[in-house]
């Protein structure tokens, strides 16, 4: 039979690593995705350079991914056709999104 001091050692323990896998695993999502209102602010900015003509919607559509591709082209970013710091840099549009 275990101890309780061992029992409870072990489910606290357990705890701290799932609640510290968590905030782990929340902080790199909320980091890597951009939300609806980046998306639409860098759609706006697309539109304004001429590379978009979609409706402003804040959704990543087929028409955002190509004009974000053309815009990184142009200027000699990396063609991911995501929304990502350097780009929202230098588009000019507000994104608060730390991964490259």
């Amino acid at each position: 039979m275990i101890s309780p001091v061992k029992f409870w050692k072990n489910i606290g323990l357990s705890m701290i690593l799932m609640s510290g896998l968590s905030i782990l695993a929340g902080s790199a999502q909320a980091r890597a995705f951009p939300t609806r209102s980046e998306v639409a602010s860098a759609q706006r900015r697309l539109r304004m350079k001429g590379y978009y003509r979609g409706p402003v919607n804040g959704l990543k559509n087929r028409r955002t991914v190509r004009a974000l591709r053309d815009f990184q082209f142009d200027h000699n970013l990396s063609e991911t056709g995501t929304l990502n710091s350097k780009t929202c840099r230098m588009l000019g549009a507000s994104c608060k999104i730390t991964m490259k």
